[in-house]
């Protein structure tokens, strides 16, 4: 009897719940994917550089699964989609400021479209002519220097073309970037009269018109690390402070990127090295070289931020007023990545070295103090590779 109870009442429970839960459950009809899906309305254009941003308010259709939009240019046929979540489609890669026809359509889960919604846009400036035409070039040591402004921060490619042999433009060089500003140097030319081309590309193959210009690169050489030798070390200098005997400072110009200068670990920064070039020169650039370790590229006790000063008479007790700031140097990351991390980029320029130019309006030198103010990882003492300089003597 007592089983049969339980048996009652459990069944009483269960019919309870059931009946609570079938009150509680709303029975919709399932959404019709099949139907043709609604238009965005409030449609807006913002005409930018090289494109345009449309904004548009989504309708309340449960099917829609995201907006798009097509047109037509150099006979080229491009779209553009945007979720259902977001609310602006972008439109890029414009060569011109002529008008364009675009196309708006609402897309559902189905792929099916609504009908078309018919818009018309007039970009702004291409990007690539924005930069063509703030283009600045003049002879620089060793090539020519190439000053631009970006911007749009889009990726672009500034092409450098030069006359060959027979007269004919050849391309000598490209630089990718998506900086705002920036320069770029060519190296390895001979001082004799050049013509030069240059024009800005984009992704999507748009092209500026040719920049031409006649140019004579200066003269520059790579000074002779032979006669490098290390001053006697000033206050504030390393001072031996290494290490270990195994890592002087000497190894930073024997030619190698193999061996490694170390400051001792508690030396602290600021900290200076002081170095006679064994010639008076006119510096056009030097090239710094990391520590060739993974372990070390942009990181630990990898030099990050430093200063260079020359001196033709430096004081004997040190004196920074007997030296002369030619330029602060920081090395940069082209990946931008926190610390620990790198991408082929970066790992590609460390292993390739730094260039630094110095200014055109820099004068000869024959002693150099390098003033070392930050490692990537703050450490206390200091480890890098290799150091080269170039110029005219």
């Amino acid at each position: 009897m007592v089983h049969y109870k339980k048996l009652l009442s459990m069944c009483a429970i269960a019919a309870g719940c059931f009946a609570a839960g079938c009150k509680e459950e709303h029975v919709a009809p399932l959404p019709d994917s099949e139907s043709i899906p609604q238009l965005v309305n409030n449609v807006k254009v913002i005409n930018i550089n090289g494109g345009a941003k449309v904004t548009y308010a989504v309708p309340p259709d449960p099917n829609l699964m995201y907006v798009e939009a097509e047109w037509e240019h150099n006979k080229i046929k491009r779209n553009a989609k945007a979720s259902y979540y977001g609310d602006t489609l972008l439109l890029e890669g414009f060569g011109d400021t002529l008008s364009t026809d675009v196309t708006l359509y609402s897309v559902n889960k189905r792929e099916i479209r609504s009908a078309a919604q018919h818009i018309s846009i007039k970009p702004l400036t291409p990007p690539v002519k924005l930069v063509r035409d703030g283009l600045k070039v003049k002879p620089d040591f060793g090539g020519v220097n190439v000053t631009f402004e970006n911007v749009t921060g889009g990726d672009i490619v500034i092409v450098i073309l030069a006359k060959d042999a027979n007269g004919e433009m050849k391309q000598l060089d490209a630089f990718y970037t998506g900086l705002v500003r920036g320069e770029y140097n060519i190296r390895g030319l001979k001082a004799e009269p050049y013509n030069f081309g240059f024009y800005v590309k984009d992704r999507w193959g748009n092209i500026s018109d040719t920049l031409m210009a006649e140019l004579t690169p200066l003269f520059e050489a790579e000074l002779d690390k032979l006669k490098f030798k290390e001053l006697n070390p000033y206050p504030g200098d390393v001072n031996g402070n290494l290490y270990s005997a195994a890592y002087p400072m000497r190894l930073l110009f024997d030619g190698k990127t193999t061996t490694i200068f170390v400051t001792g670990q508690t030396i602290g920064l600021p900290c200076s090295i002081s170095i006679d070039l064994g010639v008076k020169a006119n510096l056009s650039r030097m090239k710094y070289y990391q520590r060739q370790s993974t372990a070390f590229y942009y990181s630990s006790a990898t030099p990050e931020e430093f200063e260079v000063y020359g001196s033709n008479s430096p004081a004997p007790d040190g004196d920074w007023n007997s030296w002369t700031l030619l330029r602060k140097c920081k090395s940069v990351k082209p990946s931008g990545l926190p610390l620990g991390q790198t991408s082929n980029d970066d790992l590609e320029l460390a292993r390739a070295g730094e260039d630094f130019n110095f200014p055109l309006s820099t004068e000869s030198y024959r002693y150099l103090r390098i003033k070392l103010t930050k490692t990537y990882g703050n450490s206390a003492n200091v480890t890098f590779s290799e150091l080269s300089f170039w110029g005219a003597y």
